[in-house]
């Protein structure tokens, strides 16, 4: 049966979108992702009928592996800018996901075009240190939680260091874990992260929600103004109450094509 769909980025990071009534089984979505026999993409993003009041969609991530992820920063993002262009909803919107509503604000340039998306994230929860062993090397990493597990590691933040520890780290923590590779930099903080279930990616949304967390956890950024976090695809801006009981991200999304597929 001949699959309609929608392909989204935020900052690299890609997502094929896909508006059902039920949900793919993972090998499907899985081979969807490939990048030579496939669509190519970082992850598929289903959107399925509601249950929360309120929300106007419930968003199903598959990682590119397969496997469930319940939360995706820059997947929301995308999520929104796609019901702002099929569905013409504009202002703020409430999209549910395995980890909550995650309210989304569409923002508009003069002219009318989606400029940015905010997403108000919910709280950061910082679940304390944790020492990784990887060769001779004991690294410790802030554990932070946006709805799914990050290990936030600062020192050298290169996609080096990233590619060359971060399956290990990965794999050291049951379900695994995401990982952030962060500096702090000037105004802001450089990030590189290696994602559970996709690797290293161009960027993370909450990747970059966990490292601004950790960092004013730690006293590395101040609380309550913007942060910019860099990645490798371009900056976020995150904004994290002094007692991270709330994190703000604000990015781009854009539709990279529309198209049908067989797979």
């Amino acid at each position: 049966m001949a699959l309609s769909f929608q392909k989204y980025q935020g900052l690299g990071n890609d997502f094929v979108v896909i508006e059902a009534k039920s949900l793919m089984d993972p090998d499907r979505a899985r081979r969807l992702c490939d990048r030579r026999r496939g669509i190519g993409a970082d992850g598929v993003l289903t959107l399925l009928p509601p249950k929360a009041p309120g929300a106007v969609a419930f968003m199903h991530v598959y990682n590119s592996d397969g496997s469930v992820a319940a939360m995706c920063g820059n997947g929301v993002r995308c999520v929104a800018r796609h019901l702002a262009d099929a569905r013409g909803l504009d202002g703020e919107i409430d999209v549910e996901t395995a980890a909550g509503l995650r309210r989304c604000t569409i923002h508009r340039g003069r002219r009318g075009a989606v400029e940015s998306i905010s997403v108000a994230m919910g709280p950061a929860r910082d679940e304390g240190e944790q020492a990784f062993a990887v060769g001779s090397e004991l690294l410790r990493a802030r554990r932070i939680s946006m709805g799914n597990p990050h290990a936030v590691i600062f020192g050298d933040a290169s996609v080096e260091r990233a590619t060359a520890i971060g399956p290990t780290i990965e794999a050291g923590v049951p379900g695994g874990v995401n990982v952030g590779f962060a500096a702090t930099g000037l105004d802001g903080l450089d990030l590189v992260v290696w994602e559970r279930g996709a690797g290293l990616t161009e960027a993370c949304g909450t990747g970059a929600c966990a490292a601004a967390a950790a960092a004013v956890k730690l006293g590395l950024v101040d609380p309550v103004r913007e942060v910019e976090v860099r990645l490798p695809g371009g900056p976020l801006r995150i904004t994290v109450a002094r007692d991270l009981s709330s994190v703000l991200m604000r990015g781009p999304a854009e539709r990279v094509f529309t198209g049908e597929t067989e797979l």
